[in-house]
């Protein structure tokens, strides 16, 4: 499976199966003719307990698995005013210290440390080292609420958070500056998660630099639960019929068509290189 928008295979993007439906992203046309196959958490998340919103701690996940997240452009504090590297801006920020003290938030992380000099930013605590998956899950399941940083793009992560009744800060790294409020221009932190329509309190969508929207997001999610949620796409049911398709389909004739057209292809551009020659 291809998990980044694009037609990768040979023949096209109906040989190309994709994690998410980029037929509905309306930002970009790429990918948007690939095979949705997509996947689901849906067994493996049901069998982690759903804690009740009051029996959480106030604890805050911060979504960042490489330190070197925080020092990037796409970073939801960067500020693109500022004269400060990325770097200055992170070891000066009280965010999340100040969150801390003012919102009784306690912030936690796990990240390789890939940046030579640079330390994780004051006020968010590394857990200890998570052996597996379900370690991940009870840390995850045991907050109220994923903070996205800006990267990693498209992760599964997300999508687990709100089965586990966790709401996801989505930040949105790029939109017209003309029209900042045209929401079908902007770029986010997960595209799948934008484009699916899902607004709070399940998803808060904040763009890069609005600190002040940051904190109120943050706010917001400490004090509103909100239930499981799986997107019906996202059930084991509906991956079964996609699969079925999948599986049940003879390829065969679409595929000697996109071949004949690529080999067509390959024949102008091998005439036009003998046409160029002296």
């Amino acid at each position: 499976m291809h998990f980044w928008n694009g037609a990768e295979h040979p023949l096209g993007g109906a040989f190309t199966l994709s994690p998410e439906d980029y037929s509905t992203w309306k930002t970009t046309a790429h990918g948007r003719n690939n095979y949705y196959l997509g996947y689901s958490l849906e067994r493996t998340c049901m069998k982690a307990p759903y804690i009740p919103h009051a029996s959480r701690p106030r604890q805050a996940y911060v979504f960042a698995k490489h330190l070197k997240f925080f020092i990037e452009r796409e970073y939801f504090l960067f500020d693109t005013h500022s004269f400060k590297s990325g770097d200055e801006q992170v070891m000066e920020s009280d965010f999340y210290t100040r969150l801390q003290a003012d919102a009784n938030v306690t912030f936690v992380s796990r990240m390789r440390h890939d940046v030579p000099g640079l330390d994780i930013p004051k006020g968010i605590e590394e857990v200890p080292h998570m052996p597996n998956r379900t370690a991940f899950v009870q840390v995850l399941g045991g907050s109220r609420v994923l903070l996205g940083v800006g990267n990693p793009p498209m992760s599964p992560t997300p999508w687990e958070a709100l089965c586990l009744g966790v709401p996801f800060i989505n930040p949105i790294k790029n939109w017209l500056r003309e029209r900042p409020n045209d929401r079908t221009q902007w770029l986010a932190q997960h595209d799948g998660v934008f484009f699916l329509g899902l607004g709070e309190p399940y998803v808060y969508h904040v763009k890069v630099g609005d600190r002040i929207g940051f904190e109120e997001a943050i706010r917001k999610a400490m004090d509103t639960p909100i239930d499981r949620f799986i997107p019906a796409q996202m059930k084991m049911s509906s991956l079964i019929d996609r699969t079925r398709h999948l599986v049940e389909t003879d390829w065969r004739p679409m595929a000697k068509q996109q071949l004949q057209r690529n080999l067509g292809e390959a024949n102008v551009l091998s005439q036009d290189e003998d046409d160029e020659d002296p």
